[in-house]
């Protein structure tokens, strides 16, 4: 429907009507007068008030990491003749913290592009040589593969396992291990296959 001539002067003089109230408001902060007369200080006085903040180019500090976590490479102690990246695959964060009985908490992230399945044997086929067994069939809830390794070592009670994810996000492959196996400290290297 269009707009009448009446509709457009109403809405001109509402225009101008709102900016010279803007306008007298503006005049009166600006001029330190207190346009609402109330008795506290008017806005202007307030703000002259009130606490400097700090510059933003103010260095903060930054957050402390735990020690038994690493950025792009193995944690301390973090064994990696077991679980170490495969070839062709780039280490994102890791942690290794000690646990009871000789044990320690590993968790790995990678990233790659070899495909999930890939990933899973060539851990499934070290894990194995190393006496743990594969879980039966894992539902891999949304992943693109997921796997549950365990092992109990002969006269101790300690139940070492190890749960692998694979997301696939299309270009690449995001790896997480995670899981609580037999310590090695002197293990300091990566595996490679």
């Amino acid at each position: 429907m269009p707009t009448t001539s009446r509709q457009r002067t109403a809405r001109s003089v509402g225009r101008r009507v709102s900016a010279a109230l803007m306008a007298a408001a503006l005049a009166a902060l600006t001029g330190g007068c207190d346009a609402f007369g109330s008795d506290g200080p008017s806005p202007a006085t307030a703000a002259s008030q009130a606490p400097t903040p700090t510059p933003a180019d103010t260095p903060t500090a930054l957050p402390s990491f735990d020690p038994s976590s690493a950025v792009g490479d193995y944690a301390r102690g973090f064994p990696t003749a077991l679980l170490g990246a495969p070839q062709q695959a780039t280490v994102l964060a890791s942690s290794a913290l000690p646990a009871e009985n000789g044990l320690v908490e590993v968790s790995l992230n990678l990233a790659t592009t070899q495909p999930p399945r890939k990933i899973v044997k060539r851990y499934a086929r070290r894990l194995d040589e190393a006496g743990f067994a594969e879980a039966d069939e894992v539902e891999a809830s949304g992943l693109a593969a997921r796997s549950v390794f365990t092992r109990t070592r002969q006269g101790e009670d300690a139940v070492e396992t190890v749960l692998i994810g694979v997301l696939d996000d299309g270009e690449r492959r995001l790896v997480s291990l995670s899981g609580t196996v037999a310590a090695d400290p002197e293990d300091d290297t990566a595996a490679e296959d």
